[in-house]
């Protein structure tokens, strides 16, 4: 398969394909999900053929905001065997969407998206436009501190819009783009404001240009065997572009895979983020880490690692382990001085979607506070 297909637009549809009630009664009538090479489940022919409306289920296991889900009623302009060239690369469809979704913490938020590649492929626009309610715990931003603990609960009421438009580079993997983002929030703590939020954090007109340059030599967007995906990210806040205060978001993240041998793979992440001139609490870097709940490690500067060992059983099925750790401080000079955090753990795929390299399944992770997390994975977890 093609690194050029979406891991999004293709995870939208593995689960629709699951879940819909047409997959059970295609099964009873046989052949149409069996693999004729192997005779096991496999829903490739599905997926590469499928276009047009489609009713989307949305799964949400993210510690942060709960167990929860919803449903996204998106339309694709072509299936993906449609899309596939006779040079060999992949041109993705035109996706529109309108999803909706809510959590057993009582969060709920929903949007539009439009995402629509041209001439052929060459260039990549990417809309989406969305509100939300959103219950979360702020944990402070010392991994030490008395916050840390005992975390105060907070409501935060986004209205976003996000627009990216990126262009391919004479045909090559590198990737070149500009994107705009404008957010709104109204933020309201369950007691007194905590220290480390200052009053302008709790209303906030938050608008951003960035630009985006990427090299991505992945054979596959959907779950990566071999490659690197090396990508820089800045993004610059202020009243210019209809933000009220002036800050900046910067990403700098790196991808690697390897297949020693046709059982054990490996996968390789490092990243980091930081942000300049008091930019809103909500904006900080975190460590985004399976076992860690979104946003609880978080400062101005975050710094992480994490590696993927995969043992294939069979062609099939695949046990994961995985394992890493990072670091969160106010300045790079603090870094060296600051606690490490952890979280690992361990998980399970079968290849669902053999002619697309594509595997499903779920992980266990455990973090420094030893609660266990469940993550259902379409996919590769990197992103």
């Amino acid at each position: 398969m093609s690194r050029r297909a979406r891991p999004a637009t293709v995870g939208l549809l593995l689960l629709a394909t699951l879940l819909a009630p047409r997959a059970a009664a295609g099964q009873g009538q046989g052949g149409r999900f069996r693999d004729p090479e192997d005779g096991r489940l496999d829903l490739s022919d599905n997926l590469l053929n499928q276009k047009g409306f489609l009713p989307v289920p949305i799964v949400i296991t993210e510690p942060a905001l709960g167990y929860g889900g919803g449903v996204a009623l998106t339309f694709f302009s072509q299936s993906f065997a449609e899309g596939m060239s006779e040079s060999g690369r992949f041109v993705p469809p035109t996706v529109y969407g309108v999803a909706g979704f809510y959590t057993s913490d009582g969060s709920y938020g929903g949007g539009l998206l439009l995402f629509h590649p041209f001439r052929h492929d060459h260039f990549r626009y990417l809309g989406v436009l969305g509100g939300a309610s959103l219950g979360l715990d702020f944990y402070g931003f010392d991994p030490e501190g008395p916050l840390a603990g005992d975390p105060v609960a907070y409501a935060i009421e986004p209205i976003f819009l996000f627009q990216r438009f990126q262009a391919r580079i004479k045909g090559s993997d590198v990737f070149v783009g500009a994107h705009y983002e404008y957010l709104r929030t109204k933020s309201t703590f369950d007691v007194a404001r905590p220290d480390g939020v200052p009053v302008r954090d709790l209303l906030v007109n938050a608008a951003g240009l960035g630009t985006r340059l990427e090299l991505d030599t992945r054979d596959n967007l959907l779950d990566a065997r071999r490659g690197t995906d090396l990508s820089v990210q800045g993004t610059w806040y202020g009243p210019e572009v209809g933000g009220d205060d002036s800050f900046g978001k910067y990403e700098v993240k790196g991808l690697f895979y390897g297949q020693p041998s046709t059982r054990w793979g490996y996968g390789l992440r490092l990243e980091s983020d930081f942000t300049t001139s008091d930019a809103p609490f909500f904006e900080k870097p975190y460590l985004d880490m399976r076992g860690l709940p979104a946003m609880q490690y978080a400062n101005d500067l975050a710094l992480l690692g994490e590696v993927e060992v995969r043992y294939s059983i069979d062609s099939r099925w695949t046990l994961v382990a995985f394992g890493g750790g990072g670091r969160v401080s106010e300045t790079f000079g603090d870094l060296g001085d600051a606690p490490s955090v952890g979280a690992g753990g361990a998980g399970i795929r079968y290849l669902i979607a053999r002619k697309l390299g594509l595997g499903y399944g779920f992980d266990l992770a455990v973090g420094r506070g030893g609660e266990v997390a469940l993550y259902i994975q379409t996919g590769a977890p990197w992103k």
